[in-house]
């Protein structure tokens, strides 16, 4: 029988594509989610962890587009240069992609999509034995939108499972800031779902405490 490790570890590092940092929809300074989102990513593959990395993936026409009634400039259409992830981030063969807002919706939370092997956010992050306790780092972008919907969403159905935390990276992720509350609402409605704020070293440091 297979061995499995008391913690096991998840980054999930949301939307870092070109359209969300020098394209069509660029959040200011979302270049800086970068770097921290590579120190997770590669100590959590060190440690047996998984790397998710979620992507808006939408279609040419949808009625997410302000030109098909929808609020948002075209953005990440599937396929282009906008919808690719950054040059910098590192994805590896080993890490799960997982598209979103594919049909008509707008496909803010990353629970709803899904790999192209039909992987999901709740089979990835799921405790695979009934010890087994799984730790999720989250950051991208952006904070006031599809960073936090999909934190609440997983906060939401791992509410009453103590064996899952969820940890938000806060280096690496910057909001659009629609109003000037926006990002503040966000953080804060993370932290009454009890998602806990942690920097790039606090969660490098638990990651590496959490597999000894």
């Amino acid at each position: 029988m297979e061995t499995v490790k008391p913690t096991r570890n998840v980054l999930v590092a949301v939307d870092v594509q070109h359209d969300f940092i020098d394209g069509s929809l660029a959040v200011a300074e979302g270049e800086q989610v970068v770097a921290p989102l590579n120190t997770i990513a590669e100590t959590v593959r060190h440690h047996a962890g998984q790397g998710v990395f979620t992507r808006d993936w939408h279609p040419a026409k949808t009625p997410h587009f302000v030109n098909c009634g929808g609020q948002w400039p075209v953005h990440c259409v599937a396929g282009t240069t906008g919808a690719s992830f950054h040059d910098k981030l590192n994805v590896q063969p080993g890490d799960t992609i997982i598209d979103k807002g594919v049909g008509q919706t707008d496909g803010y939370s990353g629970w709803e999509g899904q790999s192209d092997t039909g992987e999901t956010l709740e089979t990835i992050i799921t405790p695979r034995t009934p010890r087994e306790k799984v730790q999720v780092f989250l950051g991208g972008l952006a904070t006031d939108f599809c960073v936090k919907a999909t934190a609440l969403d997983i906060a939401n159905h791992f509410r009453d499972d103590a064996r899952v935390s969820i940890y938000l990276l806060r280096e690496a992720i910057r909001a659009v800031g629609i109003t000037p509350t926006d990002e503040e609402e966000a953080l804060a409605a993370m932290k009454e779902a009890h998602i806990i704020a942690v920097s790039t070293s606090e969660a490098k440091m638990m990651i590496e405490r959490s597999v000894q």
